[in-house]
């Protein structure tokens, strides 16, 4: 049965969960609502993982992915004057446990403005559309995929047979199913279940990041760099086949001062802070990284950290990605979180039936296995990225050189396996994509 659904929020979530919606049945009417005023295409290198690779194989879009994949041959550890103490290399999927540099390395720009293209392309049904403000409500009840952006949802009421979404250009509108895809600090979910109880749900790691571009310089190739400064803190760059280098600072403290200087703070405070923890951090700091900081124009920065919704639904609202299970950037699980949660909200709407609640229930518990796999920390991390005495930072690269040297970590990652918890994808015949193959 077609349904008339509201998305909130345009990054990886949104577009993929219209693309699929539109693929089960082109009669939905589907709404997607982005605060910004375009899909924004900046955001530094993300990778794709586990049941992610199957899934957007299904869509048809794994071979443009791999086309655009960054070419990055591994990770090396570095001390302060950039010598190379060991190299973690790639691992192909279907060859084991993704290391740090995985098979699909992609911008996180180009792989939204994918999903985003596919989402609009008038396949079998009626035309997409994208625009600002308010539409025609005509136009939003017919069948078909449409942007809008500058907006953002500002209430939520609901009642057994649908919620009234209230948007910031002062409209009212009514629909059988809102989705919340609006990151880890998710205003959807604080509606849903109150601002203090939505708010406690992001479990902080107690770890603070920074990432931002400078110019590509002749030493930066394909090897991306991990250097350990000591007291918590740690740098990687990360150039690959690009023509610019991705700078990302990390640092760990429990510092609640630090914190209110970074979390959801504006730019400059952040970069004011970013640069007083890490003057004189050693290896190219001072020199180049510094000073990037300062001119950077794509400079972000948050906290990192978990969602740990005990539900993803509540009536008929359901969250998705970030808002529901953020896994975090050090599980490297984020996009497949991103991409499963959307497959299996998708394919239970579809194998209902439109049956609203029913579906939903389905979700919120068949997901939840392949969350708790995805939210799973290596052990260590992320303390062992934010080392804090020199004496640690030498026995871990130590380690990590023998381990490499000997090609000992080549057999952990064979028999690790790629799938996490041996979890398989799910089938959903109703969404009718192309068979899967697990690679």
């Amino acid at each position: 049965m077609p349904l008339k659904i509201l998305i909130i929020g345009a990054g990886i979530c949104g577009p993929a969960m219209a693309t699929l919606l539109r693929r089960s049945d082109p009669a939905h009417s589907v709404t997607i609502v982005e605060r910004h005023p375009e899909i924004r295409h900046n955001g530094l290198q993300i990778d794709l993982r586990a049941w992610g690779i199957p899934i957007m194989k299904r869509l048809g879009l794994l071979e443009k992915v791999r086309q655009m994949s960054v070419k990055e041959g591994g990770l090396a550890i570095v001390n302060g004057k950039g010598k190379i103490r060991a190299v973690l290399g790639v691992t192909d999927s279907g060859a084991g446990a993704q290391s740090f540099t995985s098979e699909y390395e992609v911008m996180r720009g180009d792989l939204v403005s994918l999903l985003y293209e596919a989402s609009m392309k008038d396949a079998d049904g009626p035309a997409t559309g994208k625009g600002d403000g308010a539409p025609n409500p005509r136009d939003e009840d017919a069948p078909g995929i449409r942007y809008r952006f500058n907006v953002s949802v500002t209430g939520l009421a609901q009642d057994e047979k649908g919620v009234d979404a209230t948007f910031t250009d002062g409209t009212t509108r009514r629909y059988d199913l809102v989705v919340g895809a609006d990151g880890q600090w998710s205003k959807t979910r604080r509606m849903m279940f109150g601002e203090e109880i939505g708010g406690d749900m992001f479990k902080r790691l107690h770890v603070h990041v920074a990432y931002y571009t400078v110019k590509r310089e002749p030493g930066d190739d394909e090897l991306a760099r991990l250097y350990h400064a000591g007291n918590g803190r740690s740098i990687f760059r990360r150039t690959g086949d690009r023509d610019f280098t991705q700078v990302i600072f990390m640092v760990r403290s429990e510092s609640e001062e630090l914190r209110q200087m970074i979390e959801r703070q504006p730019v400059e405070k952040q970069k004011a802070a970013f640069e007083k923890l890490f003057r004189g951090a050693g290896w190219e700091t001072d020199s180049r990284f510094l000073k990037g900081l300062k001119e950077s124009t794509d400079f972000y920065a948050d906290s990192l950290g978990q969602v740990k919704a005990p539900h993803a639904v509540k009536g008929r609202i359901a969250l998705l990605g970030d808002a529901a299970h953020c896994a975090s950037a050090v599980t490297g699980m984020g996009t497949t979180v991103s991409l499963i949660g959307a497959y299996m909200l998708a394919g239970e709407l579809a194998r209902h039936n439109g049956d609203v609640p029913t579906a939903l229930q389905a979700f919120d518990a068949n997901v939840k296995p392949y969350i708790t796999e995805a939210q799973k920390l290596t052990l260590g991390v992320p303390r062992i990225l934010t080392l804090q005495s020199r004496w640690a930072i030498a026995l871990l690269r130590f380690v990590v050189w023998l381990v490499t040297s000997t090609k000992f970590d080549k057999l952990l990652v064979k028999f690790a396996g790629e799938n996490k918890g041996g979890l398989q994808l799910p089938n959903y015949p109703e969404l009718k994509l192309a068979p899967a193959t697990e690679n």
